[in-house]
């Protein structure tokens, strides 16, 4: 099986490794290149955003967050005009590279590099951000398997509705986290009971899909292998800067397993695994020292990508 032209790249870690950095530093790596890029993450309205429907108010931005005040007001006015069936044949539906009578078309080829995300802020993914990864805010405890099940679930929705377009029409991907997120989620007999097991975890249906379409390569910025709580709890203080922190990353031992896993080769078997069982490619692997300062991460990932390019 060959790869297309195309290059679908994830940005990985424990929390607080940075990606949103890393990624925000490959974005402007790639406007300096003159390249077009978009930003699909966020909400299901920054989706539409970069609808054809839209095109004289996309055509110069990325992201509705660029917008000038004035023109980002006027644009989610109008977006909620027509969600809401604002007396229109054009009414919005939810986004999709795909033309067909369910969704509003996006055109792959408005853009050279698409931006996305895991867990996404729409479909399933937004149950993963409001619930799984909180559930002590609803007097519950942290549920691997529910999380995993979530997680395949919008990875066959973002698949269907962007992915599989970029892809078919070589474009580059770029993706803060993915199915590697199993490090978070697979059964560990000491420190995550009650996670899934690994052959449950690979067919999912989600699952499926995401290994037959793997990665071309992954960015893995992580600590060494015999990382401690104590070192993951001195870098949180160091990272968090006030932000709210939620039950995956208040919890240290289970960031210490993440960690492990991302820096070993435990990693390395899930897609050896699943791209077996899937018939997807193995994706390149490079890590990178998540102790290293964020100017020296961005040099080592701007000459990594240089030379996949």
């Amino acid at each position: 099986m060959e790869r297309g032209k195309f290059l679908d790249l994830v940005i990985a870690g424990p929390d607080m490794s940075g990606t949103s950095t890393q990624i925000g530093d490959i974005v402007n790596y790639f406007k300096k290149k003159n390249l077009a890029v978009r930003d699909l993450r966020g909400t299901e309205i920054d989706a539409l955003f970069h609808a054809e429907i839209f095109r004289l108010l996309n055509s110069k931005f990325s992201s509705v967050s660029e917008l000038p005040e004035h023109i980002r007001n006027y644009f989610l006015f109008k977006t909620y005009k027509l969600m809401s069936g604002g007396g229109t044949n054009q009414d919005l539906q939810i986004a999709s590279c795909v033309r067909n009578n369910v969704t509003t078309y996006i055109d792959p080829n408005s853009a050279d590099v698409w931006i996305m995300e895991e867990p996404t802020k729409r479909g399933a993914g937004q149950l993963n951000r409001t619930i799984e990864q909180n559930r002590s805010q609803f007097g519950d405890e942290m549920n691997p398997i529910a999380a995993a099940l979530a997680h395949q679930a919008y990875r066959t929705d973002e698949f269907l509705r962007f992915r599989k377009a970029f892809r078919g029409n070589n474009k580059i991907i770029i993706r803060s986290r993915s199915e590697e997120s199993a490090c978070y989620q697979i059964l560990d007999s000491q420190f995550l009971q009650n996670g899934i097991s690994m052959e449950d975890y690979l067919n999912l249906p989600g699952h499926k899909i995401a290994f037959k379409n793997s990665p071309t390569n992954i960015f893995v910025v992580c600590g060494p292998e015999d990382w401690t709580t104590q070192d993951y709890l001195k870098l949180k203080s160091q990272r968090s800067n006030g932000r709210a922190i939620d039950d995956y990353e208040s919890n240290a031992e289970y960031q210490v397993l993440v960690n492990k896993r991302y820096a070993s080769n435990w990693i390395d078997e899930l897609y050896e695994k699943g791209c077996a069982i899937h018939g997807g490619i193995v994706p390149e692997i490079t890590r990178f020292n998540i102790y290293d300062s964020k100017g020296q991460i961005k040099e080592k990932i701007i000459s990594k990508l240089e030379t996949i390019l």
